[in-house]
């Protein structure tokens, strides 16, 4: 079996972590998305700015996401492309570079789900191409997608999500991929009254 290696990749979440435990005062600005067309294709782009709270020049870093290519990122391409803009950012800041700028989280949205090896680096965070058994029934993309879109509506940023989602559900996660289906219906009801 052809297998990437995942291990060598930092993913977007401990990138962030990294950003704030360096510049505590910093502040993740996104874009609204744009939709270009290029080679025929629509493509999603979001461009993000990180100002660390001084008088550093801001980051500036864009992502583009293919508009509905796969059934797994279908009606999520935003969500996506905004994840991968921060994680660039914060890469061009030095933060969570290995092998590449590129994060784990982009890494592996370009691999065949059937080849892609995950390592995990976290417990709490849902490991999608496991051998393992796991009978915990996680969050769907569009539940996930709907999440972060409620988010954006009520102007909730990208670093106040996990926060909000945590005091929702009193729990102590890292990532929005460790939610249940049914943690995720309670955050959206949260996010909709």
């Amino acid at each position: 079996m052809n297998a990437f290696n995942l291990g060598d990749y930092v993913d977007v979440p401990a990138r962030v972590k990294m950003l704030f435990e360096r510049w505590p005062n910093a502040r993740i600005v996104e874009s609204l998305p744009q939709i270009r067309v290029f080679d025929a294709r629509e493509w999603i782009e979001v461009t993000v700015t990180i100002h660390l709270g001084d008088d550093t020049v801001p980051v500036v870093a864009s992502a583009w996401e293919p508009k509905g290519s796969t059934s797994f990122t279908r009606d999520s391409e935003m969500m996506n492309c905004s994840t991968s803009a921060v994680g660039r950012a914060c890469g061009l800041l030095n933060l969570g570079i290995g092998k590449s700028i590129a994060s784990r989280n982009e890494v592996q949205a370009r691999q065949p789900g059937h080849l892609a090896e995950v390592k995990p680096i976290r417990d709490d965070v849902e490991q999608p191409f496991s051998d393992i058994t796991d009978t915990k029934q996680y969050a769907s993309p569009k539940q996930r997608g709907m999440i972060r879109a409620l988010a954006f509506e009520k102007k909730i940023g990208t670093t106040e999500l996990m926060p909000y989602i945590n005091k929702v559900l009193d729990k102590k996660y890292s990532s929005i991929e460790a939610l249940t289906k049914q943690e995720a219906s309670t955050v959206i009801e949260s996010l909709q009254n």
